[in-house]
């Protein structure tokens, strides 16, 4: 295959504590490519603007503190979106995964065929949702890759982020329904971009891989965010309350039984598409021990008047068993609380 000569910058959209940390992870990088921060408000801007255009990074708690410059800007709200016409060859996309058509929309033009969006958000369903509503067409359809971003971070301030741990990592790969798609070059440039920074400590999955590991990620998430969320909780506490025990132990059951049953894990053999539910725990109990002292995103949420991601989360395993002929109550009883208390 041809090697991509890249020209063009990679393009951030999204600047909460994982858009923060990838953009200044790879302005850091020897050689770093041209980075576009993608804004959608005039005010952001001007924070920006008012911290000097640099991003810093704290790497632990009272640790050093990092900072990257060299940022390109570009608003895309309003009459703004219309300003630009170049083609967005790399995008990674940091925003809320209820968030991801609205920020796309005005960009819409500028992507297609040649477009690689590589996604680092909570959940499942995201790409079923973009070819339905935004590239219907499949033949001028981006290709998509999916981030799984384990590193505890987040934001003390817009553009400052915090590194709670050294201890993450970072996945990445293509989405491939098939199983059959050879990365293009404009695929290839990013993810190898990725793949260099020692920072991300990133790792490149084949797709049905990623898919599983996004799957343990989706599972232990289905129960720490809107546990924390409901109950106004640190992640930690959900597993000091003996209460909460038959909770999550339903949820877990729930999980397993629609994990087990997906298409898209068939073609595998019995013993590496089946789930059981000692691993779907030990993947809970890993990240709530890596971030016992963290607040969920979904908790930070509702308590800032903010919508949530609960239907990329307890939504998804909800419409996946209703499309398998799984009944999943108690994800389905969340799901609803999480609406009613975000309303």
């Amino acid at each position: 295959m041809t090697a991509f000569n890249e020209p063009y910058p990679i393009y951030i959209l999204g600047l909460g504590s994982i858009g923060s940390f990838i953009s200044h992870t790879l302005r850091c990088l020897s050689e770093p490519p041209r980075v576009n921060l993608l804004f959608h408000r005039e005010s952001l801007c001007q924070e920006f603007e008012d911290k000097d255009r640099k991003i810093r990074l704290q790497v632990g708690e009272g640790g050093v503190q990092e900072e990257s410059s060299g940022f390109d800007v570009e608003r895309i709200d309003g009459d703004w979106s219309a300003s630009s016409n170049d083609k967005i060859y790399s995008l990674i996309v940091a925003v809320k995964a209820s968030g991801t058509l609205s920020a796309l929309e005005p960009i819409k033009h500028r992507l297609g065929p040649h477009s690689t969006i590589c996604l680092f958000q909570n959940g499942l369903g995201q790409v079923e949702t973009l070819n339905k509503q935004l590239f219907t067409d499949p033949l001028t359809r981006p290709t998509y890759v999916l981030g799984i971003m384990r590193h505890g971070v987040y934001l003390r301030s817009p553009f400052e982020a915090v590194l709670s741990g050294t201890d993450g990592s970072t996945a990445v790969g293509v989405v491939d329904w098939e199983n059959q798609n050879e990365a293009t070059p404009q695929t290839r440039f990013l993810l190898d971009t990725l793949l260099r920074s020692p920072a991300l400590q990133c790792t490149e999955l084949a797709w049905t891989d990623l898919l599983k590991a996004q799957l343990l990620k989706l599972a232990a998430n289905c129960v720490i965010n809107p546990l924390t969320a409901i109950l106004d909780v640190r992640n930690g506490e959900i597993m000091e309350n003996e209460m909460l025990i038959p909770t999550w132990h339903r949820l877990l059951e729930e999980i397993l039984a629609v994990f087990n049953r997906l298409p898209e894990l068939q073609h595998l053999p019995t013993e590496q598409r089946q789930f059981t539910f000692c691993s779907l725990k030990s993947a809970l109990v890993n990240t709530v021990w890596k971030t016992a002292n963290n607040s969920s995103s979904m908790r930070e949420d509702i308590r800032k008047g903010r919508g949530t991601e609960i239907k990329f989360i307890n939504g998804w395993v909800v419409r996946r068993g209703a499309e398998l002929g799984i009944d999943c109550p108690t994800n389905a009883s969340l799901t609803e609380l999480i609406l009613a208390k975000s309303n």
